[in-house]
């Protein structure tokens, strides 16, 4: 038996599928009620209609703007990362997320991690130095 699963399907709903139950004897056959169990995604995290992921930025291309690639469920697309961005802001590109019917989508929701780096080269400490003393 090969099943049409629904685009956006959420864990633990059911498909039933009429006429492919237990038949009895001079009787129709019943339904066959399948759960659904959706494995969770490495990356992706379902928010209701809208699908959320974690980017880590380096400082400086959170100080100073980037583009990024970002993998979504329909192939890679390029995110612009505004300059001066701040810790856990998110992103929203509209329409990349869960299929909500064939003509609309949720969002993708890009929550920004900017990492600081462990250890500075004598340079950079000399450079994060001078921003300090300009009040950065």
């Amino acid at each position: 038996v090969s099943i049409d699963i629904p685009a956006g399907i959420r864990d633990g709903e059911m498909v039933r599928m009429t006429g492919f139950g237990e038949a009895i004897s001079k009787g129709t056959a019943g339904d066959l009620y399948i759960k659904i169990n959706v494995a969770p995604h490495p990356v992706f995290k379902r928010e209701g209609h809208d699908i959320a992921m974690t980017l880590n930025l380096k400082l400086s291309d959170a100080l100073l703007g980037t583009k990024y690639p970002i993998q979504t469920l329909d192939g890679e697309i390029e995110v612009t990362i505004p300059e001066g961005v701040t810790m856990n802001e998110v992103l929203r590109v509209k329409g990349k997320g869960v299929p909500v019917s064939k003509s609309k989508r949720g969002d993708l929701l890009i929550k920004l991690n900017i990492k600081l780096p462990e250890k500075l080269s004598r340079k950079a400490r000399e450079v994060v130095e001078e921003l300090k003393k300009e009040g950065i």
